[in-house]
C-alpha cells in the first residue's frame, strides 16, 4: 500500500505448492460470483474463476506472504473484487494493515488517503467496481474507483464522517447498515447518494450479532441475542419502509442464515448445529426440515468454511473449490414433495405473476371452458350451477400420498347482482401459479385466491372500476391497461382498494367478501406493512371515518401487543405521514392517536434542585439510561421534525379549531416541559415522573436495573388538578431561573 508520503511498496512472492496438510480457513467471492478467493491457514491465498461455469472451479494462481493477519478480530478486509483484484490484511508491524493486489497482473494496487490514513477495519467490493473502506476508529467511510480495469492507482471518490456505531456492514450494492447501540438504531446509508435509506429500531434487550440481506437488498435479516435470558431472535425487516414484518424467538443458537429463492419462492434458510431448516420470511412460526437440501449437493457432508449467495453455494471439497446451485430450478415442487413444506409462498416471484396475467390478457381467446386445475399440493376447480359459481380446493397429503378429497373447501365467488343468464359468461380466464394459488379473471376484475388456514381467502383484487361494480362493463382494453401500469417489484402491486370499499356491501354467496378481505388487509401483518400506507391514502381520500379508525386502531395495536413498541414504532408512519389530511377531515381520530403517543421536547437547561430527576440531566432521564425512549429517538425525529416544519399551520389551525385539545394536552405539556430547542423526543404520558408519591400503587413508568421488564404505562395518571398544580409550581421555578441567567 502506498500513500503521498510513503514510497513503502509490498512484494508478493509467488509460490506453486502449498502444503496440502494446511486447511482452507476462509473463503470470499466477488459481487458477481465469477472469481473466488481462499485463504490458507500456512498463508496461502488461491485465486479461482468461475467463467465457463465450471465444477470444479479453476485455480488460476496461488501466493503466500508471511505478513499476512489471517486472523481478523472485529473487522473484515480480505475481499475479491469483480475485476479480479484481492485484499488482505497485513500484520501491525507493517506500516499499513492491508493492500490490494491484482492478481492478474500480478501488481500492488496504489491508493492515496486524504487524510493519510494507514489503517482500516472494514472493507468490500461492491457491484460497480469501487472499493468501500471503513475506519472504526475515527468513524469514517472511503469509497475509492479506478477509472479502467487493470488500472494500479486509484482515487478516493469521496471520504464520509459518520457518527458512532457499534457495528458496520457494507453491502454489494454500496449501502452501510450500521448498528447503533446506544439507541438500538440500525441506519442503512446509500454511500453513492449520501443518503439514509431506512431506519430499523431493534428490541432494547437484543443485541443483533450478525446480519443477511437479500439479493435486491429490500429484505433485511437481522439476528439478535438477549444475553440475560441467552435466547436468539431473528427479524426480518423491510428495507422500504423499515417495518419489522415477522420475527421468532429460539433458544437455538443459530449459526448462519440465508435468504433463498427470491425469484421462485423465498425462504429464510437457517442453520444450528446440524439442523436444518427453512421458514417463510414473511411468517416466521413454522420451521421446517431442510437437511434434504444439503444432502442433494455433496456425498460427504459439506463442511465449513463455505459461502452461500443468490442461490448458490460455494465450498472446498480436498482442496478444492467448487460452485453448484443449492436451489432446484424445480423449487416450489422440491419444497411440497421432498421437504414437505407447506408454508405459504408469500412472496412469489411478482414478476412471473405479472407477466403471466399480462399473457393472458394479451391473448387473442380466452378459455372459459376450462373447470380444472392441478398444482404441486392443491386441485383447483370451478363449479357452477344455476345460481353460483363455486371455486372448489382439495389439497394434497403427502403423508399419505393421496389427495384429501372428502376435505373438499368451496367457495361461492359470483356477486349477488350478476344476472342469471350470463351466468357462464362470469369467468373469463383461469390459471393456477407455481406457488398454487390461483388466478381468475372475470367479469369483475381480476382475483388471486389463495389456500390459507384451511380456507379459500381472496388474496388480490384488480379492477379499474373505482365505482359500483354493478354498472362497471367488461372490457379486454381496460385489463390490458390496467396491466400495463403495473411494475414488477418483491411483492404483487397493491389490490383496487378504491373499488373494494364502493362495493363493500356486494354479497357472494353467503358472505361478504370484499368486507372480509378489506378487514383481513388491516389485521393481516403482512398486508398491514406491505399496503397499509396506500389503505391509508385511499381512506382519506374517500373520506372515511370508520376505516379510518379501524386502520389507526389497528397499527397502534401491533406497537403495543406483547411490548413490542420499539420494533413496530414504524407502524406509526402509516397515519402520521398524513397528518395533516387527517388533522383537517378526521380531527377527532388524530386527536385521539396524539393523545396516546403525545410528542414533548423538553429543556436542556439543567435544574439541580428539581424534584423532577430528569430535569436535572439536560432532558434526558438518567434512571432510564436503557430506555426505549431513547431509542425512538432517530426513527421518531425525521418524522417529528418534518411535521413540525410541514403542518406547522396546520397543526395550529387544528388547536385553533379545538380549544379543549389544545388547553388539556398541548399547552400544558409544553409548559411543563418548557420546551426549547433541544431535539429530544420524549412520550408524554410515559415519563411523567412528576412526584413519586402521586404513582403510589401503580405501575411505576420506569425501566428495573436488571433491563428485563419494559417501561409500563400507569394503571391510572394523577388527577388533573395534580397536574396543574405541579406544572404552576414548576413555572414558577423556570420563571426564577430563567431570570437568574439572564442576570449572569
Amino acid at each position: 500500500m502506498t500513500s503521498n508520503s510513503d514510497n513503502f511498496h509490498l512484494k508478493i512472492p509467488v509460490e506453486e505448492i502449498p502444503d496440502k496438510n494446511k486447511k482452507i480457513s476462509e473463503i470470499v467471492c466477488s459481487p458477481n460470483l465469477k472469481h473466488v478467493a481462499a485463504l490458507r491457514e500456512d498463508n496461502y491465498i488461491s485465486f479461482w474463476s468461475n467463467l465457463n461455469k465450471e465444477e470444479p472451479l479453476t485455480n488460476v494462481k496461488t501466493i503466500r506472504n508471511d505478513n499476512i493477519h489471517t486472523k481478523e478480530y472485529g473487522g473484515k478486509i480480505f475481499a475479491i473484487s469483480n475485476n479480479k483484484c484481492a485484499s488482505i490484511s497485513l500484520n501491525k508491524t507493517d506500516p499499513y494493515n492491508f493492500k490490494i493486489y491484482d492478481f492478474e497482473n500480478g501488481k500492488e494496487v496504489s491508493l492515496t488517503f486524504p487524510d493519510c490514513q494507514k489503517e482500516i477495519d472494514f472493507l468490500s467490493f461492491i457491484d460497480n467496481g469501487n472499493v468501500v473502506m471503513v475506519n472504526a476508529k475515527y468513524y469514517r467511510a472511503y469509497v475509492f474507483s479506478s477509472e479502467r480495469k487493470g488500472n494500479v492507482t486509484w482515487a478516493c471518490k469521496s471520504m464520509i464522517e459518520l457518527k458512532y456505531f457499534n457495528k458496520i456492514y457494507i453491502t454489494v450494492k454500496g449501502k452501510l447498515i450500521i448498528f447503533n447501540d446506544t439507541i438500538y438504531e440500525i441506519t442503512m446509508w446509500d454511500i453513492e447518494e449520501l443518503s439514509i435509506k431506512t431506519r430499523i429500531l431493534i428490541d432494547w434487550n437484543y443485541t443483533p450479532e450478525s446480519i443477511e440481506i437479500s439479493d435486491d437488498e429490500e429484505l433485511l435479516l437481522v439476528c439478535a441475542k438477549n444475553m440475560e435470558t441467552k435466547e436468539t431472535r431473528l427479524y426480518t425487516f423491510s428495507t422500504k419502509t423499515g417495518i419489522n414484518l415477522s420475527f421468532f424467538t429460539t433458544k437455538l443458537v443459530i449459526n448462519r442464515f440465508h435468504l433463498i429463492a427470491s425469484q421462485k419462492g423465498e425462504r429464510l434458510f437457517y442453520i444450528s448445529g446440524d439442523q436444518y431448516n427453512l421458514m417463510d420470511p414473511y411468517n416466521l412460526t413454522n420451521s421446517i426440515d431442510a437437511s434434504k437440501l444439503f444432502e442433494n449437493i455433496e456425498v460427504n457432508p459439506i463442511q465449513e468454511p463455505y459461502i452461500i449467495r443468490s442461490d448458490k453455494i460455494i465450498y472446498a471439497i480436498d482442496e478444492k473449490l467448487s460452485i453448484k446451485e443449492l436451489v432446484p430450478d424445480d423449487w416450489i415442487e422440491y419444497l411440497r414433495k421432498k421437504l414437505n413444506d407447506r408454508n405459504s409462498i408469500t412472496a412469489p416471484s411478482s414478476k412471473k405473476t405479472i407477466d403471466i396475467i399480462s399473457e393472458i390478457i394479451q391473448k387473442s381467446k380466452f378459455e372459459p371452458e376450462r373447470k380444472k386445475f392441478e398444482g404441486k399440493f392443491l386441485k383447483w376447480e370451478l363449479e357452477s350451477d344455476d345460481s353460483s359459481v363455486k371455486l372448489t380446493v382439495v389439497d394434497y397429503n403427502y403423508r399419505r400420498r393421496k389427495w384429501n378429497d372428502d376435505k373438499k373447501k368451496q367457495l361461492n365467488i359470483l356477486p349477488s347482482f350478476y344476472r342469471k343468464e350470463n351466468l357462464e359468461k362470469f369467468i373469463v380466464h383461469c390459471e393456477i401459479l407455481e406457488n398454487d394459488d390461483f388466478i381468475t379473471i372475470t367479469r369483475i376484475g381480476v382475483f388471486i385466491w389463495t389456500y390459507k388456514l384451511s380456507d379459500i381467502k381472496m388474496h388480490y383484487y384488480w379492477n379499474d372500476c373505482n365505482d359500483r361494480l354493478e354498472d362497471f362493463v367488461f372490457e379486454k382494453i381496460k385489463l390490458k391497461i390496467l396491466s400495463e401500469n403495473w411494475t414488477s417489484g418483491r411483492i404483487l402491486p397493491a389490490s383496487s382498494y378504491e373499488t373494494i370499499l364502493k362495493n363493500l356491501d356486494i354479497k357472494f354467496g353467503e358472505k361478504e367478501l370484499f368486507r372480509e378481505f378489506l378487514k383481513s388487509n388491516i389485521d393481516d401483518e403482512f398486508y398491514l406493512t406491505c399496503y397499509g400506507e396506500i389503505l391509508m391514502s385511499t381512506f382519506i381520500e374517500l373520506k372515511d371515518d370508520k376505516w379510518i379508525r379501524c386502520l389507526g386502531q389497528s397499527c397502534m395495536e401491533r406497537c403495543l401487543q406483547n411490548n413490542h413498541l420499539i420494533s413496530k414504532i414504524s407502524l406509526l408512519s402509516i397515519i402520521f405521514e398524513n397528518f395533516k389530511e387527517l388533522s383537517e377531515n378526521h380531527p377527532a381520530f388524530i386527536a385521539s392517536m396524539l393523545s396516546l403517543i403525545g410528542f414533548v421536547v423538553p429543556s436542556p437547561i439543567v435544574i439541580p434542585n428539581s424534584i423532577s430527576s430528569h430535569l436535572s440531566s439536560y432532558g434526558r432521564y438518567h434512571h432510564l439510561s436503557k430506555s426505549f425512549l431513547d431509542r425512538l429517538i432517530s426513527n421518531l425525529r425525521v418524522c417529528l421534525f418534518s411535521f413540525q416544519e410541514s403542518f406547522k399551520d396546520s397543526f395550529q389551525k387544528f388547536q385553533d379549531n379545538h380549544p379543549q385539545f389544545r388547553n388539556l394536552v398541548v399547552k400544558p405539556f409544553i409548559d411543563f416541559y418548557y420546551v426549547g430547542h433541544s431535539h429530544t423526543i420524549k412520550l408524554r404520558e410515559h415519563i411523567m415522573d412528576i412526584q413519586k408519591d402521586k404513582w403510589a400503587g401503580y405501575k411505576k413508568p420506569y425501566i428495573s436495573k436488571n433491563l428485563n421488564e419494559v417501561l409500563l404505562l400507569p394503571d391510572e395518571e394523577p388527577s388533573l388538578e395534580e397536574v396543574e398544580n405541579d406544572i404552576k409550581d414548576l413555572k414558577n421555578k423556570l420563571r426564577d431561573l430563567e431570570k437568574f441567567i439572564k442576570n449572569k
